[in-house]
């Protein structure tokens, strides 16, 4: 995996963005860009919740290409982290949680992955159930990581960073809203944590969120305030558009 898919990316949001020519004018280029060299792939491990919310990654596909200059392929894809060809494919793989992949090809997928500028956004799920402790949950992430990358460091994403501002300007550069702050405000041990980037040397490799986006637009649980489910997926279009547009 190159920076290729990224610059294709990133030239085609810039004529949304930007004020250039619109997305036919870009031709092949716009063609390059469907199915899955930029599509949504979820990573799967053995946890039994890899793919828990799936069915409604179609809504955050259609909400991507609605609010952006991407006609990305609406249905999600699978990569299995046995298998490093299908993850190259991707240069974003979203994970419910790396820490249960276990095997060595497995561990060195992922290290290999990464190395080869792949990006990877971790997002815990707020159900109790699968995610009891916010603050084990991380701290696995972190040793699974660190176990197979040494040379990455993690830390806790500033307010003023770029990823609050990329696209969607969000509030306070917080994840505000998202499906952990309305559902679990009351409870610290969820609340205390923000964004927090894996990096190698300068380069963003991924993003660990406790902000359970995938339960926000999936509108899991009783029903959430008018544009709850909009809040979780803006916060993930900027994760997203942070991701494509790093390592140049």
């Amino acid at each position: 995996m190159n920076t290729t898919d990224r610059r294709h990316f990133l030239k085609l949001l810039c004529a949304g963005a930007a004020g250039l020519p619109t997305l036919p004018a870009w031709g092949a280029d716009f063609e390059k860009l469907r199915g899955d060299r930029v599509g949504w792939a979820r990573l799967k491990t053995p946890s039994q919740w890899w793919k828990r919310h799936s069915e409604t990654d179609p809504v955050l596909m259609k909400f991507l290409r609605a609010n952006t200059s991407l006609n990305l392929d609406p249905n999600w894809r699978v990569a299995d982290v046995e298998q490093l060809a299908q993850m190259c494919e991707f240069p974003l793989l979203f994970s419910q949680g790396v820490d249960t992949v276990q095997s060595e090809s497995g561990r060195e997928n992922i290290a290999e992955y990464v190395r080869r500028g792949g990006f990877l956004l971790i997002d815990a799920c707020i159900d109790n159930g699968v995610t009891p402790d916010p603050d084990v949950f991380l701290a696995r992430q972190k040793k699974l990581l660190a176990e197979v990358l040494p040379e990455s460091r993690i830390s806790s994403i500033e307010n003023d960073h770029e990823v609050y501002r990329c696209y969607f300007d969000l509030p306070d550069g917080k994840p505000l809203n998202t499906h952990t702050f309305y559902y679990k405000q009351d409870d610290p041990r969820w609340t205390k944590h923000g964004l927090y980037e894996v990096k190698i040397g300068p380069r963003p490799a991924g993003i660990i969120t406790l902000s359970g986006l995938q339960c926000g637009w999936a509108r899991v649980g009783h029903p959430p305030p008018a544009d709850h489910d909009v809040a979780c997926m803006k916060m993930l279009v900027n994760i997203y558009i942070y991701a494509m547009t790093q390592g140049f």
